[in-house]
């Protein structure tokens, strides 16, 4: 019998314009000790989505499921304390 080594499942948290902006909310994340991914099918240019303006596409950021919940709230307070 072979043993099973299975990572988090990683869930859609939020989608995002640019990669720019999601990537701001990974280290908000990163800061309050939930792991966060960003994926996007429309990383082009030079320096990628993030300087290229908006993304067709959209960017997500995934966070494990048990910690949906948590990221959620995490990145609502953090709005909150930029208005």
């Amino acid at each position: 019998m072979r043993a099973s080594h299975a990572g988090p499942r990683w869930t859609k948290c939020r989608e995002f314009g640019n990669e720019l902006e999601a990537s701001i909310a990974v280290a908000i994340l990163d800061g309050a000790g939930i792991p966060a991914i960003v994926r996007s099918n429309d990383s082009v240019g030079l320096f990628g989505s993030a300087f290229q303006g908006f993304s067709a596409m959209g960017v997500s950021l995934l966070v494990p499921s048990d910690a949906l919940e948590a990221a959620r709230t995490t990145l609502a307070l953090a709005e909150r304390e930029t208005e």
